[in-house]
Protein backbone atom coordinates (compact mmCIF):
# COMPACT_ATOMS: atom_id res chain seq x y z
CA UNK A 1 0.00 0.00 0.00
CA UNK A 2 1.36 3.42 -0.91
CA UNK A 3 1.88 6.13 1.69
CA UNK A 4 -0.96 8.16 0.18
CA UNK A 5 -3.39 5.25 0.35
CA UNK A 6 -2.39 4.53 3.94
CA UNK A 7 -3.13 8.12 4.89
CA UNK A 8 -6.51 7.98 3.15
CA UNK A 9 -7.43 4.77 4.94
CA UNK A 10 -6.34 6.01 8.36
CA UNK A 11 -8.20 9.26 7.88
CA UNK A 12 -11.38 7.32 7.17
CA UNK A 13 -11.52 6.12 10.76
CA UNK A 14 -10.31 9.25 12.49
CA UNK A 15 -13.17 11.38 11.21
CA UNK A 16 -16.13 9.07 11.90
CA UNK A 17 -18.71 10.94 13.96
CA UNK A 18 -21.68 9.69 15.95
CA UNK A 19 -24.48 12.17 16.54
CA UNK A 20 -27.98 12.17 18.00
CA UNK A 21 -31.03 11.18 16.01
CA UNK A 22 -32.62 14.06 14.09
CA UNK A 23 -32.79 15.74 10.69
CA UNK A 24 -35.19 16.35 7.89
CA UNK A 25 -37.34 13.42 6.76
CA UNK A 26 -38.36 14.95 3.45
CA UNK A 27 -37.10 13.41 0.23
CA UNK A 28 -34.45 15.36 -1.61
CA UNK A 29 -34.67 15.98 -5.34
CA UNK A 30 -32.29 14.14 -7.58
CA UNK A 31 -31.99 15.26 -11.20
CA UNK A 32 -31.67 12.68 -13.90
CA UNK A 33 -28.25 13.07 -15.55
CA UNK A 34 -27.20 11.53 -18.81
CA UNK A 35 -27.09 7.81 -18.07
CA UNK A 36 -25.43 4.68 -19.31
CA UNK A 37 -28.13 2.11 -19.97
CA UNK A 38 -27.77 -0.97 -17.78
CA UNK A 39 -28.41 -3.27 -20.74
CA UNK A 40 -25.55 -1.79 -22.75
CA UNK A 41 -23.51 -4.59 -24.29
CA UNK A 42 -20.21 -5.12 -22.53
CA UNK A 43 -21.21 -3.55 -19.19
CA UNK A 44 -22.39 -5.31 -16.06
CA UNK A 45 -26.08 -4.62 -15.34
CA UNK A 46 -25.41 -4.67 -11.57
CA UNK A 47 -22.43 -2.30 -11.45
CA UNK A 48 -22.13 -0.50 -14.80
CA UNK A 49 -18.53 -1.74 -14.99
CA UNK A 50 -16.98 -3.08 -18.21
CA UNK A 51 -17.46 -6.82 -18.57
CA UNK A 52 -20.20 -9.09 -17.31
CA UNK A 53 -22.97 -8.24 -19.77
CA UNK A 54 -24.84 -11.51 -20.28
CA UNK A 55 -22.12 -13.34 -18.35
CA UNK A 56 -22.55 -15.52 -15.27
CA UNK A 57 -23.26 -14.25 -11.78
CA UNK A 58 -21.63 -15.80 -8.72
CA UNK A 59 -22.33 -15.11 -5.06
CA UNK A 60 -19.69 -15.88 -2.43
CA UNK A 61 -20.40 -16.01 1.31
CA UNK A 62 -17.54 -14.16 3.00
CA UNK A 63 -16.46 -13.85 6.63
CA UNK A 64 -16.65 -10.46 8.33
CA UNK A 65 -14.93 -10.71 11.71
CA UNK A 66 -11.51 -9.40 12.69
CA UNK A 67 -9.57 -12.72 12.28
CA UNK A 68 -10.85 -12.90 8.68
CA UNK A 69 -9.57 -9.47 7.67
CA UNK A 70 -8.33 -8.28 5.31
CA UNK A 71 -10.58 -10.32 3.04
CA UNK A 72 -9.32 -11.62 -0.30
CA UNK A 73 -10.80 -10.36 -3.57
CA UNK A 74 -13.70 -8.44 -2.03
CA UNK A 75 -12.79 -5.24 -3.89
CA UNK A 76 -13.48 -7.02 -7.20
CA UNK A 77 -17.13 -7.70 -6.36
CA UNK A 78 -19.84 -5.77 -8.20
CA UNK A 79 -22.13 -5.74 -5.17
CA UNK A 80 -21.54 -6.41 -1.47
CA UNK A 81 -24.47 -7.30 0.78
CA UNK A 82 -24.01 -7.06 4.55
CA UNK A 83 -26.41 -9.16 6.61
CA UNK A 84 -26.79 -9.89 10.30
CA UNK A 85 -26.15 -13.44 11.49
CA UNK A 86 -26.00 -14.95 14.98
CA UNK A 87 -24.97 -13.02 18.11
CA UNK A 88 -25.28 -9.66 16.37
CA UNK A 89 -22.36 -10.31 13.99
CA UNK A 90 -22.54 -9.75 10.24
CA UNK A 91 -21.40 -11.65 7.18
CA UNK A 92 -21.08 -10.68 3.56
CA UNK A 93 -22.69 -12.02 0.39
CA UNK A 94 -20.46 -10.71 -2.42
CA UNK A 95 -21.85 -10.73 -5.97
CA UNK A 96 -19.44 -11.11 -8.91
CA UNK A 97 -20.21 -10.51 -12.56
CA UNK A 98 -17.79 -8.14 -14.30
CA UNK A 99 -14.80 -10.19 -13.08
CA UNK A 100 -14.22 -13.59 -11.49
CA UNK A 101 -11.06 -13.38 -9.32
CA UNK A 102 -8.84 -16.38 -8.67
CA UNK A 103 -8.73 -15.76 -4.92
CA UNK A 104 -11.86 -14.81 -2.96
CA UNK A 105 -12.56 -15.31 0.72
CA UNK A 106 -12.52 -16.22 3.51
CA UNK A 107 -15.42 -18.38 2.37
CA UNK A 108 -17.84 -19.27 5.16
CA UNK A 109 -21.15 -21.05 5.65
CA UNK A 110 -24.53 -20.19 4.17
CA UNK A 111 -27.49 -18.63 5.97
CA UNK A 112 -31.24 -18.67 5.32
CA UNK A 113 -31.35 -14.98 4.30
CA UNK A 114 -28.93 -15.70 1.44
CA UNK A 115 -31.54 -17.61 -0.53
CA UNK A 116 -33.98 -14.70 -0.82
CA UNK A 117 -31.21 -12.20 -1.57
CA UNK A 118 -29.98 -14.32 -4.50
CA UNK A 119 -33.32 -14.93 -6.20
CA UNK A 120 -33.28 -11.49 -7.84
CA UNK A 121 -30.18 -12.51 -9.80
CA UNK A 122 -31.74 -15.50 -11.58
CA UNK A 123 -29.74 -18.70 -11.11
CA UNK A 124 -26.37 -17.66 -9.71
CA UNK A 125 -23.50 -19.90 -8.66
CA UNK A 126 -23.37 -19.93 -4.85
CA UNK A 127 -19.95 -20.49 -3.29
CA UNK A 128 -20.03 -21.29 0.41
CA UNK A 129 -18.47 -23.61 2.97
CA UNK A 130 -20.99 -25.73 4.79
CA UNK A 131 -24.41 -25.10 6.31
CA UNK A 132 -26.60 -26.51 9.06
CA UNK A 133 -27.74 -30.02 8.20
CA UNK A 134 -31.44 -29.13 8.18
CA UNK A 135 -30.73 -26.11 5.96
CA UNK A 136 -29.04 -28.13 3.20
CA UNK A 137 -32.33 -29.36 1.63
CA UNK A 138 -33.46 -25.73 1.23
CA UNK A 139 -30.24 -24.94 -0.65
CA UNK A 140 -30.84 -27.97 -2.89
CA UNK A 141 -34.36 -26.71 -3.67
CA UNK A 142 -33.33 -23.10 -4.31
CA UNK A 143 -32.88 -21.57 -7.75
CA UNK A 144 -29.08 -21.58 -7.70
CA UNK A 145 -26.08 -23.65 -8.70
CA UNK A 146 -24.47 -25.24 -5.67
CA UNK A 147 -20.80 -24.24 -5.91
CA UNK A 148 -19.95 -25.17 -2.32
CA UNK A 149 -16.63 -26.30 -0.91
CA UNK A 150 -18.17 -29.68 -0.14
CA UNK A 151 -19.05 -30.36 -3.79
CA UNK A 152 -16.19 -28.51 -5.50
CA UNK A 153 -13.26 -28.89 -3.12
CA UNK A 154 -10.54 -28.81 -5.79
CA UNK A 155 -11.26 -25.10 -6.42
CA UNK A 156 -10.84 -24.15 -2.74
CA UNK A 157 -7.57 -23.60 -0.85
CA UNK A 158 -6.62 -23.08 2.79
CA UNK A 159 -4.27 -20.10 3.07
CA UNK A 160 -1.40 -20.24 5.57
CA UNK A 161 -1.47 -16.63 6.80
CA UNK A 162 -4.76 -16.98 8.69
CA UNK A 163 -6.14 -19.67 10.97
CA UNK A 164 -9.11 -21.90 10.15
CA UNK A 165 -11.99 -21.32 9.70
CA UNK A 166 -10.97 -17.85 8.48
CA UNK A 167 -8.57 -18.95 5.73
CA UNK A 168 -10.55 -20.73 3.00
CA UNK A 169 -10.41 -19.12 -0.46
CA UNK A 170 -11.96 -20.04 -3.78
CA UNK A 171 -10.66 -19.71 -7.33
CA UNK A 172 -13.91 -18.20 -8.51
CA UNK A 173 -12.99 -17.96 -12.18
CA UNK A 174 -12.05 -21.63 -12.44
CA UNK A 175 -15.03 -22.72 -10.36
CA UNK A 176 -17.58 -20.82 -12.44
CA UNK A 177 -16.01 -22.06 -15.68
CA UNK A 178 -16.45 -25.65 -14.49
CA UNK A 179 -20.19 -25.33 -13.82
CA UNK A 180 -23.21 -25.39 -16.12
CA UNK A 181 -26.65 -23.86 -15.71
CA UNK A 182 -25.58 -20.50 -14.26
CA UNK A 183 -27.87 -17.79 -15.60
CA UNK A 184 -26.47 -14.79 -17.42
CA UNK A 185 -26.64 -11.39 -15.75
CA UNK A 186 -30.01 -9.81 -16.45
CA UNK A 187 -31.07 -6.19 -16.71
CA UNK A 188 -32.00 -5.09 -13.18
CA UNK A 189 -33.63 -1.88 -14.37
CA UNK A 190 -30.82 0.21 -12.89
CA UNK A 191 -29.01 3.02 -14.65
CA UNK A 192 -25.48 4.27 -14.16
CA UNK A 193 -23.73 7.55 -14.90
CA UNK A 194 -20.38 9.17 -14.21
CA UNK A 195 -22.12 12.55 -14.10
CA UNK A 196 -22.00 13.62 -10.42
CA UNK A 197 -25.31 13.55 -8.59
CA UNK A 198 -26.63 16.80 -7.13
CA UNK A 199 -29.37 17.83 -4.71
CA UNK A 200 -28.45 15.54 -1.83
CA UNK A 201 -27.14 16.23 1.66
CA UNK A 202 -23.37 16.56 1.87
CA UNK A 203 -22.00 13.62 3.81
CA UNK A 204 -18.44 13.13 5.03
CA UNK A 205 -18.93 9.79 6.77
CA UNK A 206 -21.49 7.39 8.17
CA UNK A 207 -21.64 4.43 10.54
CA UNK A 208 -24.17 1.59 10.75
CA UNK A 209 -24.27 -0.41 13.97
CA UNK A 210 -25.41 -3.98 14.64
CA UNK A 211 -25.16 -5.46 18.16
CA UNK A 212 -21.65 -6.83 17.51
CA UNK A 213 -20.61 -5.32 14.17
CA UNK A 214 -19.99 -1.94 12.51
CA UNK A 215 -19.81 -0.88 8.88
CA UNK A 216 -19.01 2.68 7.92
CA UNK A 217 -17.29 4.79 5.30
CA UNK A 218 -15.50 8.09 4.80
CA UNK A 219 -15.92 10.10 1.60
CA UNK A 220 -12.64 10.45 -0.33
CA UNK A 221 -12.95 13.22 -2.91
CA UNK A 222 -9.52 12.49 -4.38
CA UNK A 223 -10.54 8.97 -5.40
CA UNK A 224 -14.22 9.91 -5.78
CA UNK A 225 -15.28 6.96 -3.67
CA UNK A 226 -16.24 5.89 -0.16
CA UNK A 227 -13.43 4.36 1.91
CA UNK A 228 -14.98 1.42 3.77
CA UNK A 229 -14.32 0.76 7.47
CA UNK A 230 -15.24 -2.49 9.23
CA UNK A 231 -15.58 -2.42 13.02
CA UNK A 232 -14.13 1.10 12.97
CA UNK A 233 -10.93 0.00 11.22
CA UNK A 234 -10.01 0.85 7.61
CA UNK A 235 -10.84 -2.07 5.34
CA UNK A 236 -8.42 -3.29 2.69
CA UNK A 237 -8.14 -6.14 0.23
CA UNK A 238 -5.49 -8.78 0.91
CA UNK A 239 -5.02 -9.29 -2.85
CA UNK A 240 -4.44 -5.66 -3.84
CA UNK A 241 -3.21 -4.38 -0.44
CA UNK A 242 -5.25 -1.24 -1.09
CA UNK A 243 -8.16 0.34 0.80
CA UNK A 244 -11.65 -0.92 0.07
CA UNK A 245 -13.43 1.65 -2.09
CA UNK A 246 -17.16 1.73 -2.89
CA UNK A 247 -18.85 4.03 -5.38
CA UNK A 248 -22.35 3.58 -3.94
CA UNK A 249 -23.64 2.69 -0.50
CA UNK A 250 -27.24 1.76 0.29
CA UNK A 251 -28.53 1.66 3.85
CA UNK A 252 -31.66 -0.43 3.34
CA UNK A 253 -33.96 -0.44 6.36
CA UNK A 254 -35.65 -3.84 6.65
CA UNK A 255 -37.89 -5.91 8.83
CA UNK A 256 -35.96 -8.75 10.45
CA UNK A 257 -37.22 -11.79 12.35
CA UNK A 258 -35.09 -12.56 15.38
CA UNK A 259 -35.54 -16.32 15.01
CA UNK A 260 -35.59 -17.99 11.59
CA UNK A 261 -35.82 -21.48 13.07
CA UNK A 262 -32.07 -22.00 12.70
CA UNK A 263 -29.27 -21.45 15.19
CA UNK A 264 -25.49 -21.85 15.54
CA UNK A 265 -23.66 -24.44 17.63
CA UNK A 266 -23.80 -22.19 20.69
CA UNK A 267 -27.58 -21.87 20.48
CA UNK A 268 -27.58 -18.31 19.12
CA UNK A 269 -30.62 -17.78 16.91
CA UNK A 270 -30.16 -17.04 13.21
CA UNK A 271 -32.18 -13.96 12.18
CA UNK A 272 -34.15 -13.80 8.95
CA UNK A 273 -33.91 -10.64 6.84
CA UNK A 274 -37.02 -9.73 4.85
CA UNK A 275 -35.55 -8.34 1.65
CA UNK A 276 -38.81 -8.67 -0.30
CA UNK A 277 -41.30 -5.86 0.20
CA UNK A 278 -40.70 -2.14 0.46
CA UNK A 279 -39.34 0.43 2.84
CA UNK A 280 -37.04 3.38 3.36
CA UNK A 281 -33.39 3.68 2.41
CA UNK A 282 -30.50 6.09 2.40
CA UNK A 283 -28.54 6.15 -0.87
CA UNK A 284 -25.03 7.55 -0.97
CA UNK A 285 -22.80 8.55 -3.87
CA UNK A 286 -20.52 11.48 -4.75
CA UNK A 287 -20.17 12.56 -1.11
CA UNK A 288 -23.94 13.00 -0.72
CA UNK A 289 -26.86 11.07 0.70
CA UNK A 290 -30.42 10.86 -0.56
CA UNK A 291 -33.48 9.78 1.39
CA UNK A 292 -35.20 7.16 -0.73
CA UNK A 293 -37.55 4.21 -0.88
CA UNK A 294 -36.86 0.66 -1.96
CA UNK A 295 -39.25 -1.83 -3.52
CA UNK A 296 -39.02 -5.51 -4.39
CA UNK A 297 -42.49 -6.97 -5.03
CA UNK A 298 -41.38 -10.59 -5.43
CA UNK A 299 -38.26 -12.59 -4.67
CA UNK A 300 -37.54 -12.91 -8.39
CA UNK A 301 -37.87 -9.14 -8.89
CA UNK A 302 -34.88 -6.83 -8.80
CA UNK A 303 -34.81 -4.25 -6.02
CA UNK A 304 -35.60 -0.72 -7.22
CA UNK A 305 -34.51 2.45 -5.42
CA UNK A 306 -36.40 5.72 -5.87
CA UNK A 307 -35.64 9.26 -4.75
CA UNK A 308 -38.91 11.18 -4.82
CA UNK A 309 -40.55 10.03 -8.03
CA UNK A 310 -37.27 9.33 -9.83
CA UNK A 311 -35.30 6.09 -10.08
CA UNK A 312 -31.90 6.52 -8.50
CA UNK A 313 -28.92 6.77 -10.85
CA UNK A 314 -25.88 4.88 -9.59
CA UNK A 315 -22.23 5.71 -10.08
CA UNK A 316 -20.52 2.95 -12.08
CA UNK A 317 -18.62 0.74 -9.66
CA UNK A 318 -19.03 -1.35 -6.55
CA UNK A 319 -22.19 -0.93 -4.46
CA UNK A 320 -22.52 -1.92 -0.80
CA UNK A 321 -26.03 -2.78 0.43
CA UNK A 322 -26.43 -2.84 4.20
CA UNK A 323 -29.53 -4.59 5.50
CA UNK A 324 -30.26 -2.66 8.69
CA UNK A 325 -33.25 -3.42 10.95
CA UNK A 326 -35.33 -0.29 11.46
CA UNK A 327 -34.49 0.00 15.16
CA UNK A 328 -30.71 -0.07 14.70
CA UNK A 329 -28.70 3.16 14.79
CA UNK A 330 -27.20 4.64 11.63
CA UNK A 331 -25.37 7.94 12.03
CA UNK A 332 -24.10 10.45 9.50
CA UNK A 333 -21.59 13.28 9.63
CA UNK A 334 -22.74 15.99 9.32
CA UNK A 335 -26.24 15.52 10.75
CA UNK A 336 -27.91 12.27 11.61
CA UNK A 337 -30.69 10.96 9.42
CA UNK A 338 -33.62 9.80 11.52
CA UNK A 339 -34.41 6.15 12.05
CA UNK A 340 -37.53 5.30 9.97
CA UNK A 341 -40.70 5.94 11.94
CA UNK A 342 -39.03 8.17 14.53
Amino acid sequence: MTKTLKLIALASVATFALSACGGNTSSQPEPTPEVTETAKVGFSPISGLPGGSGGPIAVVKIDNVNPARPQWGLSAADMVFVEEVEAGLTRIAAVYNSSMPNKVGPVRSARISDLEIMEQFGTPAFAFSGAQQKFLPLIDQANLINASHGLNGKFYTRQTDKNAPHNLTVDLGALVSSLTGISGAKDMGWTFSDVPATGGTTTNSFSAKWPASRVGAQWDGTNNAWVIALDNEPASDAVTNQPMFAKNIIVQYVEQLADSGFQDKSGNKTPLIQSVGSGEAILMRDGQRFEATWSRPMATSPTSYTVGATSHVFAPGQTWVLFVPKTYPVTFDPETSPTPGS
